[in-house]
């Protein structure tokens, strides 16, 4: 450590060392007007600590693994700030990685994480099994994936799928359709389906599964969309057609094209996404969605980190209507 130490702190600032103690492990115990306190004597004193010294004493760090299936999903991002800004709460700092290819360079990934003595893994890829996890000796905190005998948050994916589906058809629509990139049944998010599927059974409905959507921002995924409208429009002539579709981008990605082909939205179709993110506020039509609390699931996340229990934690789920329904 520096030459200064927590001794000189405790002692400038007018606090117990127990105190300065608190302000770098458990800051959540203190006021705010005692953490301001001790941090205006910090910068006074020029104090650094050296976190490497209080992971070698304790055993433990501040540090919280991350691991996404990628970033380029406006769920994922959106989950990466809101974590962070709980974490900042309680002095946590992150390492994020996207998921590996191969089971075994997954495993290689979590074992680096744990040489840095991280509190938890925060897991939403699905290359491990929930046996693989298990076995983990560090805790795991899984979000939006199949379950175990482990911590999970997963939306009420079923209800989502079926508030989509009510949603269209008390708007009016004629034929119902969801667009989905790809799922596995032991996924939570496959619930969406079969929520979906069962409001809509006795109307004219189907479902639509296209891999090229995976990466809503590329030019497969664009020209993926457009293929699907152009059936749609084709199939459907003079009828209303409401789309659910498993996540916010692939829905602008569907608004996006209604709109450089002149269909009339929500007159002429209707568009539900999912998550609530970022993206379903600034589309150009503003994206009606089903809501799973990003921001509950990141707060769920990081206090179980203190409070470790193997457990699933199920997320409400609330349609939120914007301008993309009636």
């Amino acid at each position: 450590m520096d030459k200064v130490g927590i001794k000189e702190i405790a002692e400038k600032s007018g606090v117990s060392l127990t105190t300065v103690s608190r302000y770098f492990n458990k800051p959540h115990l203190l006021s705010k007007k005692t953490k301001d306190k001790i941090q205006a004597t910090i910068q006074e004193l020029n104090y650094s600590q050296d976190n490497v010294a209080r992971i070698l004493v304790t055993g433990k760090s501040n540090l919280v693994g991350i691991i996404f299936p990628q970033l380029h999903l406006s769920f994922y991002t959106e989950l990466l700030n809101q974590l962070i800004q709980y974490g900042e709460e309680k002095d946590y700092s992150f390492i994020v990685y996207t998921s590996r290819d191969t089971r075994e360079e997954e495993l290689a990934m979590i074992d680096r994480l744990k040489s840095y003595r991280v509190k938890g893994i925060v897991l939403l890829s699905h290359i491990l099994s929930p046996s693989d996890i298990e076995k983990l000796d560090v805790p795991i905190i899984s979000i939006e994936r199949s379950g175990g005998n482990y911590c999970q948050i997963n939306s009420d994916n079923y209800t989502g799928g079926k508030l989509a589906g009510e949603k269209l058809i008390e708007d009016g629509c004629e034929v119902l359709i969801h667009i989905n990139n790809g799922y596995y049944e032991n996924w939570p998010s496959f619930k969406r389906i079969v929520g979906f599927e069962l409001a809509v059974r006795n109307m004219p409905h189907e479902t639509i599964i296209q891999e090229d959507l995976t990466d809503p921002y590329s030019e497969i995924a664009s020209k993926a969309m457009s293929a699907i409208v152009g059936t749609l429009l084709d199939k459907y002539t003079d009828k209303k057609i409401g789309v659910f579709c498993s996540n916010d981008d692939i829905a602008n990605m569907l608004q996006r094209d209604c709109i450089r082909r002149g269909i009339k939205i929500p007159e002429n179709i209707e568009i539900i996404g999912y998550d609530n993110s970022p993206v379903s506020d600034y589309a150009i039509y503003p994206i009606t969605s089903i809501d799973q609390n990003i921001p509950l699931m990141a707060q769920i996340a990081i206090n179980s980190l203190e409070t470790y229990i193997a457990h699933e934690n199920v997320v409400a789920a609330t349609l939120i209507p914007k301008k993309t329904t009636l």
